[in-house]
């Protein structure tokens, strides 16, 4: 693997992680004591950071170190898995703004369109 290509997977593990524990890149920096703009360089790839930084996010997200190094070794780049995964997350992220009542509404629309998308 190249190194800009591992820098990426590595990112986008973090990203990963980060929204699945619903914290902000500013949260984050918060728990981690480093700069939000250094979480969103790390998440974009644009940055080779230290292994002390990446170690510091890690115990942040309540990961460890060596789980984020082992996603980013079988994260498959632009696969309709791994594009679906990151849709799932930016939902996942986008429910948890939303009031019970609105989250209610939504998962009764998807019900109903998957009662009519229903293939016998």
């Amino acid at each position: 693997m190249e190194k800009n290509e591992f820098l990426h997977h590595i990112g986008l593990s973090v990203r990963k992680y980060r929204t699945l524990a619903g914290l902000s890149q500013e949260e984050l920096s918060g728990l981690t004591e480093c700069d939000k703009n250094t979480i969103g360089k790390i998440e974009r790839g644009e940055t080779d950071s230290r292994l002390s930084t990446i170690d510091k996010i890690a115990t942040g997200l309540n990961i460890s170190i060596s789980r984020l190094a082992r996603e980013s070794e079988n994260c498959p780049d632009n696969s309709p898995a791994s594009i679906l995964e990151y849709d799932y997350l930016r939902l996942f992220d986008y429910c948890h703004q939303l009031s019970p009542e609105q989250f209610n509404n939504i998962c009764n629309t998807a019900h109903i369109f998957a009662k009519g998308n229903k293939k016998d």
